[in-house]
């Protein structure tokens, strides 16, 4: 009876672990995912949302086939959108077959009477690729990136697109019906071994003590009772109990295999940002500056006025083509012309944190002497442009200012959270530069800095020296729109464009008033008996504190460039 034991215990562990081993084989974890798709709708652009990218864990890739030329770029998903205006575009979906464990990509239009554009080399993309027939584009995946699929913008997008999820290998686990059979066959050995060893011994006992046996008595004859067979008592019973509860135990046991759980039919893409975020990265910075620095350099080299216009806007640009207009007048060597920006090295890069237009990024660099650079985008299709910059004054103390992973929230000119606003703030750096200490001013912005010091100096030195005539110095604010970037402290940091005017009229008819320097280059003449009339651009950046606060506004920045001079009356 032991060995029928043994044998059953065996065979049920030998049949639970082949379970277990085939339900292993058959729940094999998949290490790489492909939704696959093949455009019919006719569509100059393809975009691959962030609930698709995102849909399954694991290195992301997509692979576009094509005819012709392919264009593949990444960007957040609302400047991607942005960026396709109106103009009509596919947008690609997951479609999941749950019964046949399979993920397909199904194609939305998304139709428009936009004009279509050019994608290369757009700001807007956080990378980039330019291909030929077949493209493959990694992606780092967050809960904001999404892809765009194109050729030229004008031709058809390509037609076959798949995107990649590698899941990495992983091992199927091992089920526990597996483990528990190994169990039960070691079991069974063990108990047959057992069985094997009593029934020896017993054997051997019975050769030992054979002698001479009795006869059998002879046994009546019963009679069969009409009730059928007694039923199991005493050790009969007790060995079929136990035989009956294992072949049960062994039969539930068997059932109870892993259910494997194939990720395909789950996808579960990423929430999507609650909050704004910054809207350039540190790569796109780093283009926009090569670029930037390729166009002024080249531009420096002639003195070229129009080529700055592709990536200079604004305040900066006036201030550049009156530096070439001046250089122009004064030396035959352009390598005498405007000091050449400084782009490097980084020391701060501060982008706004928005999903509008126009976007700003500030940027601080230089490596001892620090320049604050303000690139203005005013349209989803334009590039960056330097807007404003300005040298940072000596001895400033800086606020703290959000990570750049973060960005800053940009302000509006009205806000009311500010205890000044710009053009509050260009009348008392005026009224500064006209009253020096005596101005009223000086208790909500403060005066001791390097160029209120300068240029005050430079103008009661004209009053010194052209004490024949009169003197008029205003100072407004350009009709440039000023940026405003929220510091970590509750304040912001305001850059903003002032227009300061010198008028020199002779007191008396008959008198002439006399000028130097660069005023006297571009008026043309060292003088004039009329009357003459310079005007001066400055970039300025302010630190302003909170609405309530003790504290006052300070100037962090300033550059200050000669715009025109001209004779009046006569």
């Amino acid at each position: 009876m032991r060995f029928w034991i043994a044998l059953l215990i065996f065979v049920s562990g030998l049949t639970s672990s082949a379970v277990g081993f085939v339900n292993q084989l058959e729940n094999q974890p998949i290490d790489v995912i492909n939704a696959s798709g093949s455009l019919t709708k006719p569509t100059s652009y393809v975009m691959i949302p962030n609930s698709v990218l995102s849909a399954y864990q694991g290195e992301t890739s997509v692979f576009a086939i094509g005819d012709g030329a392919i264009f593949m770029s990444s960007a957040r998903q609302s400047d991607l959108v942005a960026w396709l205006g109106d103009a009509p575009y596919v947008e690609l979906r997951l479609n999941v077959d749950a019964t046949n464990k399979k993920v397909s990509l199904a194609e939305i239009e998304r139709p428009g009477q936009g004009t279509p554009a050019d994608p290369v080399g757009s700001d807007i993309w956080k990378y980039e690729l330019s291909s030929n027939g077949t493209a493959l584009l990694p992606v780092t995946v967050d809960n904001e990136i999404a892809i765009l699929i194109a050729s030229t913008g004008v031709d058809l997008a390509p037609r076959t697109v798949r995107v990649s999820w590698d899941l990495g290998e992983v091992a199927a686990a091992v089920a526990p019906i597996t483990l528990i059979g190994i169990g039960l066959m070691l079991v069974g050995a063990l108990f047959g071994i057992y069985a094997a060893i009593h029934y020896g011994r017993k054997f051997r006992s019975r050769r030992n003590k054979r002698g001479p046996r009795k006869p059998k008595p002879i046994r009546a004859r019963g009679t069969k009772s009409q009730a059928g067979p007694a039923p199991l008592t005493g050790r009969r019973a007790h060995r079929a109990l136990k035989t009956a509860a294992v072949a049960g135990t062994i039969s539930l046991l068997t059932g109870c295999v892993p259910n494997y759980e194939n990720p395909i039919v789950s996808p579960s893409p990423l929430d999507q940002p609650g909050i704004l975020t910054a809207s350039l990265d540190r790569n796109q910075l780093d283009k926009i500056l090569d670029d930037l620095d390729q166009v002024v350099s080249t531009a420096d080299l002639s003195l070229d006025r129009e080529s700055l216009e592709v990536r200079m806007a604004g305040p900066a640009l006036e201030m550049r083509r009156a530096a070439y207009a001046l250089a122009a007048k004064t030396t035959d060597d352009p390598l005498d012309g405007p000091a050449p920006l400084t782009l490097s090295p980084i020391q701060l890069f501060l982008p706004s944190a928005t999903d509008t237009w126009p976007r700003t990024a500030m940027v601080i660099a230089g490596d001892g002497e620090l320049v604050m650079m303000l690139l203005r985008q005013d349209s989803p299709r334009d590039q960056y442009k330097l807007y404003q910059y300005s040298n940072l004054l000596p001895g400033i103390t800086f606020p703290e200012v959000p990570a750049e992973s973060v960005g800053a929230n940009a302000l509006k000119a009205d806000n009311k959270f500010l205890s000044m606003d710009p053009a509050s703030l260009v009348e008392g750096l005026g009224n500064l530069l006209n009253q020096g200490e005596n101005s009223p001013w000086t208790l909500l912005i403060d005066p001791d800095n390097q160029y209120v010091s300068e240029v005050s100096s430079v103008q009661l030195g004209l009053q010194e020296t052209l004490s024949n005539a009169n003197l008029d110095f205003k100072h407004q604010l350009a009709a440039t729109d000023p940026v405003l970037l929220a510091n970590s402290e509750g304040g912001a940091l305001v850059a903003l464009y002032m227009i300061d005017t010198y008028t020199i009229i002779p007191k008396e008819p008959g008198d002439a008033v006399a000028i130097t320097g660069d005023e006297a280059v571009l008026l043309g003449t060292g003088g004039s008996a009329t009357g003459i009339e310079t005007s001066y651009g400055a970039m300025l950046l302010f630190n302003v504190p909170a609405a309530g606060s003790d504290a006052r506004a300070s100037l962090l920045g300033a550059s200050q460039q000669l715009l025109s001079a001209i004779t009046l009356g006569g």
